[in-house]
């Protein structure tokens, strides 16, 4: 006689509680997922939960409180020294020569003509600049002499005859007739047409250098004030530069924040509205994901843990991945629950329903908190940051499935939990599941097909990346940084560092070396200009009557061409550039519009190049600033994101092999999310869409978050099977009973991540998508893939049948021994 299936609703349901956990005096049958993987534990924590919930909620009222006080102390940080990689030597190197070179962090204020207006290299343009200088000279949090533009730059004396050490604009009177002769000397000097005033004439540069140890938001808060009550001006007035785009993108940030998170709580009302149709449905998830993200951003205020550009997705994550378990729940209870709802039927039937699912939604939460603790190997404190709290969040929400939420449905009123209106049953075996189950084997080969001509595209996936990429391509900072890099040199910067004795930039040898690196630089890739030393060198030798270059000087004179270019000193600070001693100088190679990729190409141009000049010299060289920082930090999250992601699978291989006490269970779930991430790394080789701080991310999250699919499948499955069904049937069972929740799962978590696409920070909308993709596409490998994979490697019968012989082995000795002595007599 064929046995009834469990959870129906037709049994003993305290009886089946504690058969499936096998608390009947050992004598129940063995757990739905294996041998190993008992969590007793968990289940008393619900009933414990159920039969006192006012205790629990008033522990959770206190705790809860606690939590709070640490939200007040988080931190928002979306500077770039947030990303750094501990322990990098560029980055490590990029800091010291901060120090070195006495450099302050600067803002970019890039002015230029309005259409039909004035052009800025004119009378009236000159004259504003002069106003725009004493203005700014005056506000509060720069360097004192830190503000550095055309009206400060200082003319090359032509000879020693007449030394007068001035700007160009100090010989001008402000009238249009001195106007032309001004322009052109300007014109002839290419540090002032590259860093400072356009060809064309229609832009200016002005560089603010903040003070040292002033938090950067409050003087750029004030530049920004500065530029809005100008806006009537003939002049339009944009700030720009590594500093403001970090700037912006922490308030981007904090609005995002703000919109993001109330909104996708409004969607996924919305959605467990539609699928479970009842106020407890979607009033206890809710309270779930509230709880895990007020405990969770409360343990990371307490820490001192500040909340950056990587940590901004946490709450969105937190929120998809807590949620799917209440749905698995919610949908088992109704299953269990018999006759119209009354406190004890609803106590029953959730009792029935976390002994069912407590060994899967405990796996699913342990796997995916550990998923995220492979970040822990990464090299920056960001990753990790978001690794080890995700986890936390994740435990905390399986903490909270097990007391609150039990405790919620004991204490709310009954009827709260019943559908408001019969749910849709149709077609038994319908709907996509049934048509792969009744196609398993074509199913499977098509998807293995599948997979297959997937392979080729993750060798067309490539690296690239650029921080206007965290903004929307018409946002004021991306059109101001595009305007900048058109007209000067470029925003960013690539420091080669010399360092040699004590006055070797003041010999024949030391200018040599920098007129080499010149030429190098000047012919590398991507590079708009130069600067360094050399420029004033060459000024001074030829206001001594020298011909140039320098290095053909002898060494009496180019140290007098030294000694003059120090005189510069009272005017410009050139500790930026050479050090007092004349020991170490920087060349600074300015780079327009860049990218991950201009980097790679720029860095390795040099490398090739510039070690054998600088050992012909007997001059130790490294580089530093901007690009080559940005280019390990970029390297360094897609590198850990990827290596986090093979550690995470076999992580989470291993805990599988650990629960499941079989190798090719265990292989059954990996399956779906493997060819998950498989399909989507080739789809963006294919589409050529390049791999970076977000698209790296998608991966190793999608990895815990989809096997969540598999795991349940493969619950109700055996749980079907052990009740007696053969293969086809328990897989029609399990579409039926636990189908509806995996489908829900999946839309929940894929519109979920989808609500990030609405990020205006475009890293986060590319995650966003790639998440909720990842999530239909798990959702659709588990049902391709599953039913074949159960029905060849299942292996329910041999099962028990390795257990029969266990039982029986012993006994068939006994009797044999029993006979043998009884022939014997």
């Amino acid at each position: 006689m064929e046995r009834a299936s469990p959870g129906r609703g037709r049994l003993d349901l305290a009886g089946a509680a504690e058969e499936v956990t096998g608390t009947m005096g050992g004598m129940g049958r063995r757990p739905l997922l294996s041998t190993a993987f008992e969590v007793p534990g968990m289940v008393r924590l619900a009933r414990l939960a159920l039969r006192y919930p006012f205790p629990v909620l008033c522990l959770y009222g206190v705790l809860t409180a606690v939590a709070v006080s640490g939200l007040l102390r988080l931190e928002l940080r979306t500077d770039g020294a947030a990303l750094y990689p501990t322990g990098n030597p560029v980055v490590a190197r990029s800091l010291a020569d901060r120090t070195t070179f006495r450099e302050a962090e600067q803002v970019l204020l890039l002015v230029t003509s309005r259409e039909g207006g004035p052009r800025v290299a004119s009378p009236e343009g000159f004259r504003f600049l002069q106003e725009l200088q004493k203005d700014l000279e005056k506000l509060p949090g720069l360097e004192l002499r830190g503000v550095r533009s055309i009206v400060t730059l200082i003319e090359p004396p032509e000879n020693l005859e007449n030394l007068r050490i001035a700007t160009f604009f100090e010989g001008w009177s402000g009238d249009e007739a001195d106007f032309p002769d001004v322009l052109a000397r300007i014109r002839r000097f290419a540090v002032a047409r590259g860093l400072f005033l356009s060809d064309d004439g229609r832009a200016a540069a002005f560089y603010l250098s903040l003070d040292e140890g002033v938090d950067r938001r409050e003087p750029i808060a004030g530049l920004q004030r500065f530029v809005e009550a100008r806006r009537e001006t003939p002049f339009l007035l944009r700030l720009t530069g590594p500093a403001v785009a970090e700037t912006v993108l922490g308030d981007e940030v904090l609005r995002d924040l703000a919109r993001l998170i109330p909104f996708t709580v409004l969607v996924f009302a919305l959605l467990l509205w539609i699928g479970l149709r009842s106020v407890g449905s979607v009033l206890l998830p809710l309270v779930q994901v509230l709880s895990t993200l007020v405990w969770t951003l409360g343990a990371m205020g307490w820490a001192g843990v500040p909340v950056t550009l990587v940590t901004t997705i946490l709450p969105v994550v937190l929120t998809a991945l807590s949620m799917t378990d209440e749905v698995h729940l919610l949908e088992r209870v109704r299953d269990r629950l018999a006759g119209p709802p009354s406190p004890e039927r609803v106590r029953a039937a959730a009792e029935g329903a976390f002994a069912d699912l407590a060994a899967p939604l405990a796996l699913s939460s342990l796997i995916n908190a550990a998923g995220f603790l492979s970040f822990l190997t990464a090299s920056l404190p960001p990753l990790r940051q978001f690794g080890l709290f995700a986890s936390l969040g994740i435990l905390l929400a399986m903490l909270f499935t097990f007391t609150l939420v039990p405790a919620l449905v004991a204490a709310l009123p009954s009827r709260w939990v019943e559908r408001q209106r019969p749910a849709a049953t149709g077609r038994t075996g319908g709907g996509a599941g049934g048509f792969f189950a009744r196609h398993a084997r074509a199913s499977a080969l098509a998807g293995a097909l599948l997979v297959a001509a997937a392979v080729p595209g993750l060798f067309l996936l490539r690296v690239q990346d650029s921080w206007v990429d965290n903004f929307a391509p018409g946002s004021p900072v991306v059109a101001a940084e595009r305007t900048f890099n058109r007209a000067f040199w470029g925003s960013y910067r690539f420091d080669v560092v010399l360092q040699g004795e004590p006055r070797f930039f003041w010999t024949p040898e030391g200018a040599a070396l920098l007129e080499s690196v010149h030429r190098l630089a000047e012919d590398a890739p991507h590079v708009g200009g130069v600067f360094s030393i050399l420029p004033p060198l060459e000024a001074a030798a030829r206001a001594r009557g020298n011909p140039l270059p320098v290095s053909a000087l002898d060494p009496v004179e180019t140290a007098k061409v030294g000694a003059l270019t120090e005189i510069l000193r009272i005017r410009i600070d050139l500790v930026h550039i050479l050090t007092l001693d004349g020991g170490s100088a920087r060349v600074r190679l300015f780079i327009r519009n860049a990218d991950y990729v201009k980097a790679r190409e720029l860095e390795a141009w040099l490398r090739e190049r510039l070690p054998s000049a600088t050992e012909r010299a007997g001059v130790r060289m490294h580089w530093s600033g901007d690009v080559p920082v940005a280019l390990e930090v970029v390297g360094s999250i897609v590198g850990n994101q990827l290596r986090s992601l093979g550690g995470s699978a076999v992580l989470i291989a291993l805990m599988l092999l650990l629960a499941l006490r079989r190798a090719r269970l265990a292989g059954i779930v990996m399956v779906p999310v493997l060819a998950t991430n498989l399909l989507l790394f080739a789809v963006l080789g294919y589409a050529g869409i390049p791999l970076g701080i977000a698209s790296s991310m998608f991966a190793a999250l999608a990895l815990g978050a989809g096997i969540d699919f598999a795991l349940h499948y493969l619950a109700a499955w055996r749980r079907e099977r052990e009740g007696g069904l053969p293969h086809a049937e328990a897989v029609a069972a399990t579409l039926r009973t636990a189908g509806r929740g995996l489908r829900w799962n999946a839309t929940v978590l894929s519109l979920g991540f989808l609500v990030l696409a609405l990020s205006s920070i475009r890293p986060n909308a590319t995650l966003g998508l790639l998440l909720g993709a990842a999530m239909l596409v798990s959702y659709g490998t588990t049902l391709a893939f599953l039913p074949e994979l159960l029905r060849r490697f299942g292996g329910i019968e041999e099962e028990e049948e390795e257990e029969e012989e266990e039982e029986s082995g012993p006994h068939e000795e006994v009797s044999a021994g029993t006979g043998a002595e009884a022939a014997t007599r």
